[in-house]
């Protein structure tokens, strides 16, 4: 069992056993960027319909956008720190929204999230 297996319990269990998802987002990190037609492909390769394998996909996609410690979150956030929080977050994604959405997940649990995170890699001599 992988580290991480061990902290993630019943959720990664699930995901195994949806072994779709897990080829679906592997068949993404493995092919970035895809046209319509290599999708296609992909999902007669499957053997999935293609209009059902689509919506899969936005399953996927929508797991990650609605869902979150952000999601229920009612205060607001810090200019600042949400800059800074999107440029960090940027080493993940490609796509600014996308940095948001993450960094509006760890300012909703700690407000000066990036802050923080800024002081502890240089105290670990981390640099930009």
């Amino acid at each position: 069992m992988k580290l991480y297996e061990s902290y993630i319990g019943p959720i990664f269990e699930q995901t195994k056993k949806d072994s779709v998802d897990v080829k679906i987002i592997n068949f993404f990190k493995d092919n970035p960027y895809p046209d319509d037609d290599k999708v296609h492909s992909f999902s007669e390769e499957l053997g999935i319909n293609t209009h059902k394998f689509e919506g899969m996909i936005y399953k996927i996609l929508s797991s990650f956008l609605s869902e979150g410690k952000s999601k229920d979150f009612t205060g607001e956030y810090d200019s600042k720190e949400l800059a800074m929080g999107i440029k960090v977050e940027m080493e993940h994604t490609t796509n600014p929204l996308l940095a948001e959405r993450i960094s509006k997940d760890h300012l909703s649990e700690i407000p000066d999230y990036y802050t923080r995170l800024k002081k502890m890699e240089e105290e670990a001599g981390i640099k930009d």
